[in-house]
């Protein structure tokens, strides 16, 4: 009976001492395992640490290559501000030098030239000579000559005047022929019927040729003021030298209907020119193409402007007969119907912009008599008596 009690006591002490063991054993390995994790976080805090201060290296690094390309440029731009500088002193140098040789130069010049015109002028004394000394040796084109008025019939006696396309120009006109020259750039009073001979002369000594013109100076004017006689068709027919009213320097009738046109002409005893008058004192005795010549020049009549200009302004845009302004400024009503619309009425001789098709052969169809234009004017005429 008293034996079974220790073997009882004995098997709760071997498993208690079981379960110590047990115990024991899974603290030391936990404790191993924390030791090992333990481990394994120091060693990924020491990678973490070592990235760092790579990384860091690495900024400082970059820093460091910054501020040494930051100290490059700041050498480079003072070695390109030192050089300009250099080379703007050079160029200063140079110029002062350039200027210094020029005046030099300039004043040998001025010398040797007033000792040339001295010499000219004392060569010249004695002698009356028309020829101008040349200050361009190296112009070779001869300056355009015009005269004004232009030839034509006159029944009054004119002022001739020679002029010139260049500023300093002499000029001279001949009567009949080339050899009794005269100078002409002031005017000089002329009434004889014949050809007149003109050219100019510019500052380089270069003459244009001899250009000839025909005066007709007529003293059987039967048309009265400001109109002149044009034969038509076996008529005289007495046309007016101006576009409506008629009168020198005058501000032409613009805005005015084919009916309008025809009352004013029937009130200044007057009618409205036909087409074939019309045109014959546009062409002059010559059957010209233009009032002035057979080619067209934009200088001559108002045809390449922006608007009307008064009556007469340009003074070589003048038919022989007699009649101004009719290539351009303003388009003029006649009497004359269409042949293709004969219910509009022709008008001839281009306007202020027309440029070349200002003919005197040019007409149009194509405005309504009923209407009113800022471009279209007109002039009358009348049957001589």
């Amino acid at each position: 009976m008293s034996k079974t009690p220790t073997n009882s006591e004995d098997q709760k002490k071997s498993n208690k001492g079981r379960k110590n063991l047990v115990i024991l054993v899974l603290m030391f390995l936990l404790l191993i395992t924390l030791f090992i994790v333990q481990c394994h976080l120091s060693d990924i805090k020491e990678n973490a640490l070592q990235k760092q201060n790579a990384t860091q290296d690495s900024l400082a690094h970059l820093r460091s290559l910054e501020d040494s390309l930051q100290q490059l440029e700041k050498l480079r731009l003072a070695d390109s501000l030192l050089a300009d500088s250099l080379l703007a002193d050079s160029i200063r140098r140079a110029d002062s030098t350039r200027i210094a040789d020029s005046l030099s130069a300039l004043h040998t010049k001025d010398s040797q030239k007033q000792k040339v015109q001295t010499n000219a002028q004392d060569s010249a004394a004695s002698k009356k000579d028309t020829i101008v000394v040349p200050s361009r040796p190296n112009d070779s084109i001869p300056p355009e000559a015009s005269i004004v008025p232009p030839p034509g019939r006159y029944y009054e006696p004119i002022k001739l005047k020679v002029k010139c396309d260049e500023i300093k120009c002499a000029t001279y006109f001949s009567v009949n022929d080339t050899t009794h020259a005269i100078e002409a750039s002031q005017g000089v009073d002329y009434n004889k019927t014949g050809d007149v001979f003109f050219r100019a002369q510019d500052s380089a000594g270069n003459f244009s040729p001899w250009q000839m013109g025909h005066y007709d100076m007529a003293s059987d004017n039967v048309c009265g003021k400001n109109a002149y006689p044009v034969p038509v068709h076996g008529k005289t027919i007495c046309v007016d030298a101006y576009e409506y009213p008629n009168e020198a320097d005058a501000i032409t009738k613009d805005m005015v209907s084919h009916e309008q046109a025809t009352r004013l002409c029937e009130q200044a005893g007057k009618r409205l020119c036909a087409i074939d008058e019309w045109q014959a004192a546009c062409h002059g005795k010559d059957n010209l193409k233009y009032s002035y010549g057979n080619s067209y020049n934009q200088t001559k009549c108002n045809t390449n402007t922006k608007a009307a200009k008064r009556s007469g302004r340009k003074e070589q845009c003048r038919s022989w007969y007699g009649m101004y302004d009719m290539n351009g400024n303003m388009w003029e009503w006649t009497a004359t119907l269409s042949k293709e619309r004969n219910n509009l009425y022709l008008v001839a001789g281009g306007a202020w912009d027309t440029n070349n098709d200002s003919s005197c052969g040019e007409s149009k169809f194509s405005f309504y008599p009923q209407n009113q234009y800022n471009f279209v004017g007109f002039r009358c005429c009348k049957n001589a008596q």
